[in-house]
């Protein structure tokens, strides 16, 4: 019987799973956007950005996207200073899927980026108590949790805007 292990050639796997939505189907978060102004400000977005955004997104669903995609979004919103860099990172991280080498995985598997974003964002909500204050004080542990909530706004955003029927999108510059 011969019997062959990771440990036993000296290669350790970094594959993981990545992220399992346990609501693949959920929509409706705390940071749903019922409106064009709403969307706007979510994005911070002006009138002559819109149009813009508006026919890029045509070819993206946020509710069935896939890691490659979601790394497009977040370039574009990023590149036109519509996320900083945290919220970036919550995009280009996706389902954080990775395969034995440590590289990320599963690009091009569909899933519901809204669900994915609310569930991080209510994890990291959970555990929020258990840091300890030292911790609380680093640098980008504050920075870090305002990139999960304004990825979850944008993201809904991005739905809001995907989704909208209206193709002459304008919004009231006090919005």
């Amino acid at each position: 019987m011969n019997i062959t292990s990771s440990a036993a050639t000296g290669q350790i796997s970094k594959q993981d799973p990545g992220y399992k939505i346990k609501d693949p189907k959920k929509v409706v978060t705390d940071f749903t956007v019922k409106s064009d102004e709403q969307a706007a400000k979510a994005l911070k977005l002006k009138d002559e950005q819109i149009a813009d955004l508006k026919k890029f997104l045509k070819n993206y669903d946020m509710t069935y996207i896939t890691n490659a995609e979601l790394k497009k979004v977040g370039r574009k919103l990023y590149e036109n200073k519509l996320i900083n860099e945290q919220a970036f990172g919550v995009f280009i991280d996706g389902t954080n899927a990775v395969d034995e080498k440590g590289k990320q995985a599963n690009l091009n598997v569909k899933f519901n980026a809204i669900a994915l974003f609310d569930q991080r964002l209510e994890e990291q909500t959970a555990w929020l108590p258990t840091y300890s204050e030292q911790t609380k004080k680093e640098p980008l542990f504050w920075p870090w949790r305002q990139g999960m909530i304004d990825a979850n706004r944008a993201i809904n955003a991005l739905a809001y805007f995907a989704n909208s029927a209206r193709s002459d999108l304008s919004v009231d510059e006090r919005a």
